[in-house]
This record gives C-alpha cells, sequence and structure tokens, in this order.
C-alpha cells in the first residue's frame, strides 16, 4: 500500500549545467568531459589487470572490511555471495569474468557514473562494487547492452537495476537495519518491505523501498519501440527513515527518468552535498530529503523540474538558494526551506500556485518585500526564528492565507483593531517574542477557523476586549490555543470568557492583571493548560471552581495572592503533570489525596507558609521529576518521595535541609560573616539536588516559570518542560511534522 498522505512535505532546489542540456545529459563540465575521454583511453590498457587487481582486492578486504559482511540472497530465500566473503564470488569463471568486463566497459562508454569509480584500481567505490554485483552475482542474470553506443531494449532495464544497487552501496546499504530486499534475486521491483501501523489493517502495511508501474504514463514513442511498456519500471524510492543509512546520495539516480517520487528523509549520517543531475529527473514530483547532513547550493539545474509540486528540505545545513531558478517550477505547491543555515534577505519568489513555504529557523535578515503579495495563493507562511526587521503591512492584504507563523523575530509593528481585519480564513496566527506593540484586537475572538492565537512576550497593553469576547458566538468558535503571557496586559478577566468553549490552553500570565480570579473559567471543562501566576488578582482562596476542571494537566497559580489550605480534592484532578502554587500564602498541610496524583512530573509549592510532614501517599508520585518545597516549615523527612526510586533520581529536588554546626558563615540568616550559631536542618531528605536554610531568601531563588512555548513544528503541543533559569528537564511527548496535515496537501 502506497501512503500519499504521510504527513510529510517537499522541496526544490537547482543545478549548474554547462552546455546544452541534450548534449550533456550528466550534468558534468567541459574540464570534467576530457577527464572521461583521456580516462577512457586508458580504461582499456587496464581491463587486462582485472582479474588480478580483483583478487588483491579481495584480500585487502579480508583485513579491512570498510562495509560490514553482507550476504545476498536468491530468488528462492536461499543465500549466495558474500560481496566481501573469502570465496570468488562467482568470479572463479570466465563466463562471470566476461559479464564484468562488459558491464565494465558498457557503463564507460555509456558515462553512466564518473569513469574514476569504475576503474580496476578503484574497487571499493559503490559504482565498482554495483557493477561487480550486478556482472557475478545478481542471480537475476540482467542483459547487459552492448557498448557499442547503441540503444537497444537492455539498456534501461540494466540501468535501473545499476541504479539502485548504486544507491544501496551508497548510503551503506550493508549497515541499514532493514535491507528492504535490496540486491536480493528478485526484480528491483520487489526490493521494499511493508511497514506494519496500527492505523491500518493486520493485512496491511506501507511499502519502503522500491515502487513500480508498469505503465508510469510518460514512456516516450522510443520506449515503446523497445517494448519498455511491458517492463516494470520504478516511479518511487522511498527509503525507511532513521534506517542507519550513511554517506552521499549518487548521482546515478538521474537515469531513473520516470521517477516521480523520490524520498531519502531523516537518515542522520547522509550528508555532501545533493546531486545537480537530479535536475535531469524531469518528471519527478515529489523530493524529500528532510533530516539528513546535506550542505551547499540547492543545485541550479533544478529549474528544469517543472513538474515538481512538493519539495522538502528542512533541517539541513543547505547554505545556498536562488530564487530563479525555483520560480521555475511552475506547479510547485509546497516548499519547506526551515531549519537550515540560509542567510541574508528573504529570496522573492514568484510561485502563483504555491500554497505553503517554510522558511523558518535560519539567519534571513532585512524586512518582508512586495514580492511576497505576489505569492497570490498561499495558505501556510513560515518565517519564525529569523531575524526578520521592520513592518507587516504587506500581509495585510493576503487575507486567503489560513496559517501564519511570525513569531521570534525582530518586527516593527504596532496592531490595532484594524490588524488583520478580513482574515477570515485565519486558522493559526502566531507572533509570539516579536516586541510587537499595541494592543489585543477583538476582532481575532471573532474568527470562525482561529484554532491557535500565540500573542506571547511582546510588549502589549490596556485590558482584554472584554466585549468582543462576550460577543463571540460559543457554538461557533474554535480557538483551541490563546496564550498572551508576557506582555503588559492589564484589568480584570473579561466576563465572557466562557464562551471561548474549545478552549484547551489558557495562559494569561505574567501580565499585570487585577481583581478576582474569575470563576466563570470553571465553564471551560475542556482545558488542559491553565496558566494565570504572576498577576497582580486580589487575595483569595485556592478557587473552588478548579475542581470542575477535570481533564486539566498542567496547572499554575503562582504568585497570585492566595491564602489558605489546598483543597483535598486536588486529588480529584488526575492528570495533573504540573502543579504549581510557589509563592503564595498557603498554610496548613498537604493533603494525603496528592498522592493519587501519580502522572505529576513537576510539583512546585515553595514559598508558603506549609507545615507538617510529607504524607506517605506521595511514595505513589513515582514520575516525579521536579519538587520544590522550600520555603516553608515542613518537618520529619522525605522519605515517601526519596524511597524505592532505584537510579530514578529526582532531576531537582530542592527543601530547607541545609544545617551546620558552629561553623563560620554568610549564608546563615543573614549573617554578614562570622560564627555562626548551629542551625538544624527544618527536613531530612537524602535525595535533594539543592538543600537550602530555612530563611535564606538568596537560596533557590529563581523563577522557575515553565511556560510552554508552543511551536508549530510540533502541533502546539508539549514537547519538553522547559524552566527559563533551570534549563530543559525531560521529553513528554515527541516532537511531530504536520506541514501536509495543516496545509491539506495530498
Amino acid at each position: 500500500m502506497m501512503d500519499d498522505e504521510d504527513g510529510e512535505t517537499i522541496i526544490a532546489d537547482d543545478l549548474s549545467v554547462d552546455g546544452n542540456e541534450n548534449s550533456n545529459n550528466n550534468g558534468i563540465t567541459s574540464a570534467e568531459a576530457a577527464e572521461l575521454r583521456y580516462a577512457k583511453q586508458r580504461y582499456r590498457s587496464w581491463m587486462l589487470m582485472l582479474i588480478i587487481s580483483t583478487f588483491l582486492c579481495s584480500v585487502l578486504i579480508a583485513s579491512v572490511k570498510f562495509f560490514a559482511p553482507g550476504r545476498f540472497y536468491n530468488e528462492d530465500g536461499t543465500s549466495t555471495y558474500d560481496i566481501f566473503g573469502s570465496g570468488d564470488n562467482g568470479m572463479g569463471n570466465t563466463a562471470n569474468q566476461r559479464r564484468l568486463e562488459q558491464t565494465l566497459d558498457y557503463l564507460v562508454t555509456r558515462e553512466a557514473s564518473d569513469i574514476i569509480t569504475l576503474l580496476p584500481n578503484n574497487t571499493m567505490s559503490p559504482q565498482y562494487m554495483a557493477a561487480r554485483w550486478i556482472a557475478t552475482i545478481d542471480q537475476h542474470r540482467i542483459n547487459i547492452p552492448k557498448a557499442d553506443g547503441t540503444t537497444s531494449k537492455d539498456e534501461y532495464p540494466f540501468l535501473q537495476r545499476y541504479s539502485l544497487a548504486v544507491l544501496f552501496l551508497s548510503t551503506g546499504g550493508l549497515n541499514w537495519v532493514y535491507r528492504l530486499n535490496f540486491l536480493s534475486g528478485t526484480h528491483e521491483c520487489a526490493w521494499f518491505e511493508p511497514l506494519r501501523t496500527d492505523d491500518l489493517p493486520p493485512n496491511q502495511g506501507y511499502a519502503m523501498g522500491i515502487w513500480c508501474d508498469k505503465n508510469p504514463g510518460t514512456l516516450t514513442e522510443r520506449d515503446r519501440d523497445d517494448n519498455l511498456w511491458e517492463s516494470s519500471i520504478v516511479t518511487d524510492v522511498h527509503l525507511l527513515p532513521q534506517n542507519g543509512a550513511s554517506g552521499t546520495l549518487p548521482s546515478e539516480l538521474r537515469h531513473l527518468r520516470y521517477l516521480k517520487t523520490l524520498r531519502i528523509y531523516n537518515q542522520q549520517f547522509i550528508s555532501g552535498e545533493i546531486p545537480s543531475a537530479y535536475g535531469f529527473l524531469k518528471n519527478l514530483q515529489v523530493l524529500d530529503l528532510e533530516g539528513n547532513q546535506l550542505e551547499g547550493q540547492i543545485p541550479s539545474s533544478f529549474r528544469f523540474l517543472n513538474n515538481m509540486t512538493l519539495m522538502n528540505l528542512r533541517r539541513n545545513r543547505l547554505s545556498g538558494i536562488s530564487a530563479d531558478a525555483i520560480n521555475q517550477m511552475d506547479n510547485l505547491l509546497a516548499l519547506a526551506l526551515d531549519s537550515n543555515m540560509f542567510e541574508g534577505k528573504l529570496p522573492e519568489f514568484n510561485l502563483p500556485n504555491l500554497l505553503g513555504i517554510t522558511l523558518s529557523d535560519n539567519v534571513f535578515t532585512g524586512e518582508i518585500t512586495n514580492s511576497m503579495a505576489g505569492l497570490s495563493s498561499l495558505q501556510l507562511l513560515a518565517l519564525d526564528h529569523n531575524e526578520l526587521t521592520g513592518k507587516l503591512d504587506v500581509l495585510q492584504d493576503m487575507a486567503h492565507m489560513t496559517h501564519v507563523y511570525l513569531d521570534n523575530n525582530n518586527w516593527d509593528h504596532e496592531i490595532n483593531d484594524l490588524f488583520f481585519v478580513g482574515h477570515e480564513n485565519i486558522t493559526h496566527l502566531d507572533i509570539s517574542n516579536c516586541s510587537i506593540r499595541g494592543i489585543v484586537p477583538g476582532h481575532f475572538f471573532n474568527f470562525p477557523k482561529l484554532e491557535i492565537l500565540d500573542l506571547s512576550r511582546n510588549l502589549l497593553e490596556g485590558d482584554l476586549p472584554g466585549l468582543a469576547i462576550s460577543n463571540t458566538n460559543d457554538t461557533a468558535t474554535k480557538l483551541q490555543y490563546l496564550s498572551l503571557h508576557s506582555n503588559n496586559i492589564t484589568g480584570p478577566i473579561p466576563q465572557g470568557l466562557s464562551k471561548l468553549k474549545a478552549l484547551k490552553h489558557l495562559d494569561l500570565s505574567v501580565n499585570k492583571m487585577a481583581g478576582s480570579i474569575n470563576e466563570e473559567l470553571g465553564e471551560l471543562r475542556g482545558l488542559e493548560y491553565l496558566y494565570l501566576g504572576n498577576n497582580n488578582f486580589s487575595p483569595g482562596k485556592f478557587p473552588d471552581w478548579i475542581r470542575n476542571l477535570s481533564n486539566l494537566e498542567e496547572l499554575s497559580l503562582k504568585n497570585n495572592n492566595l491564602n489558605g489550605e489546598i483543597p483535598d480534592w486536588i486529588g480529584e484532578l488526575a492528570g495533573l503533570k504540573l502543579l504549581d502554587v510557589g509563592k503564595n500564602f498557603l498554610n496548613g498541610t498537604l493533603p494525603d489525596s496528592m498522592g493519587g496524583l501519580t502522572k505529576l512530573w513537576i510539583l512546585m509549592l515553595n514559598s508558603n507558609n506549609l507545615r507538617g510532614g510529607i504524607p506517605s501517599s506521595f511514595s505513589q508520585l513515582k514520575d516525579l521529576e521536579t519538587m520544590l518545597i522550600d520555603g516553608n516549615s515542613f518537618e520529619g523527612n522525605t522519605a515517601p518521595i526519596c524511597q524505592n526510586r532505584g537510579m530514578d533520581r529526582i532531576t531537582h529536588f530542592v527543601s530547607d535541609c541545609a544545617s551546620n554546626s558552629s561553623t563560620y558563615s554568610t549564608a546563615v540568616s543573614g549573617s554578614i560573616g562570622g560564627w555562626a550559631d548551629p542551625v538544624l536542618a527544618e527536613i531530612e531528605c537524602e535525595c535533594c539536588t539543592l538543600c537550602c536554610f530555612d530563611d535564606d531568601i538568596f537560596c533557590n531563588d529563581d523563577e522557575w516559570i515553565a511556560h510552554h512555548e508552543g511551536a508549530w513544528q510540533s502541533g502546539y503541543e508539549r514537547v519538553y518542560w522547559n524552566f527559563e533559569e533551570n534549563g530543559i528537564i525531560s521529553e513528554v511527548t515527541d516532537a511531530y511534522d504536520t506541514l501536509a496535515q495543516a496545509w491539506g496537501l495530498p
């Protein structure tokens, strides 16, 4: 089963080609052509040395073993030759010797590979090994075309099989975790394995490897004359990601002239440059090379890829890009170049059919130019995490956009009630951490399709638009993620916020909001993430309405003038992973019910007036990675936390467990320096990572703010816990890409 909707997206590249395209099918320069002619002359004189060289090379390989040993298999599944074994590997008879001579002679004459890689003194090259395999080891015994310059029906099937063998060997195929049946005795169209996933019936899977089509619909008249349509033609190469591939991308894939899809992604050790010869794959529609270590330029020859629709080169080390070459791709729908090493001004693309473009996580500078408006079909624009400046006015008339990510730049822009008016299709809008000035526009809350709104870490002022929110159609709103933290927003939590029924994520923390904490928030039963801390709310008890929010996973009421006791019903919030009520005036003892919060990763109770011991029920909190209880009056010991954890120690555990005898100190009770009176530990803790003295205001004085900085690359789900002053704690979920899903692309 072929997976056409796997959430991956695709990108474009260029090639430099010297001379006429029809006269030079390999993308080589005139200097290289001269070297080829000279090498050909040398080649025939060296052919007599072939058998001796092969023998000597086999002895060398037996000692060095550059590649791991790999066996190949007959069509019936029985094992055959080990290409680096001690046997003759098919070289022990005259017929195989002659086949190898014919194979090398044809490949050199046809200029199918760089001739240097096919010389007898380079028998370890992937090209020479592929030639040797196809001539002497391969049980398929494919016909070898004649080296007389004429064309025949044997030529394309031979080049197809040879090119895929070179791909296998160039990318360390002998070390792949799964071989995908490459270099088996079967036809190359059987070089695949099904990948079973839970979303498919038991008898189905995604085919990873080589996909073929008996009639790809792009055969020429010459191909029909050669009866090529009766053969199985490779149209898709889709290597299994994270499969241990290493090495470089071979230029020989240019011979697969009917290739429509090339996906070699998330292979950590694939490096080098993108071969310029890929610009001759004129039927290519999908190119996915994401997540490798590719570097250099996007080849200018990619201007010939007129059928390209999806091109994904994100998460590499690419540094050069030619907008002129990419602008030749009239059918391009999606272009992903984020997370590379591009720098300078934004490329000026002119692609009227483009639906999505990602240029995030590079070093682009300067302003958005008016050329951006020429992307008349654009729906997704990702410019986040660059060093861009200037105004955003050019985006005002691009009302067809649905996903806009501008965060983590240096825009010089002030937003008001006219900003993005008319953008009724907007679904995601992220302009966080950009030094944006102005107010929170009220019409944002009336956008019928808006799901994500992140304006956090800016310079926004004024009250929240209560009237606009209260006029929201509570049955139509789709807003799920609202993050406004770290601004200068004032006033109370507005009435009507409960109409945002779809809200899962609400962060109003680190502002200057006042008044009481609106109990109307208790009607937002779908909330999973609620952060209200570090505001100027009036003193009050622990809000009782929070009991209704049974889906909560993260709750922060830090520094909110809370008093009274922690309620016993807190244990009913069984899904909590983070609970932060630090820096308040809470008193009393810890309820036993808190031991039922078995999913807790982070518990912050520091700087309150809590007392008593640690309940024995806390022994159930096996997942705790951060616990702050300093600045209270706890007593006893922390055995319920420390015991029975084995090597799984808490990453951050701070309590008032410091003690001293009569020693010289500057850290005790404001002592200026001198012999201090003995101080006993308030609580015993054998697994704490930091012990404070009870009255030491300078111990553990970090803020420990645990905001979730949402990112489109992870679907705005939390990927890790990150404290601003104390670093990353641990992963919670794996990041996943949402490009194609967000764009609604095939």
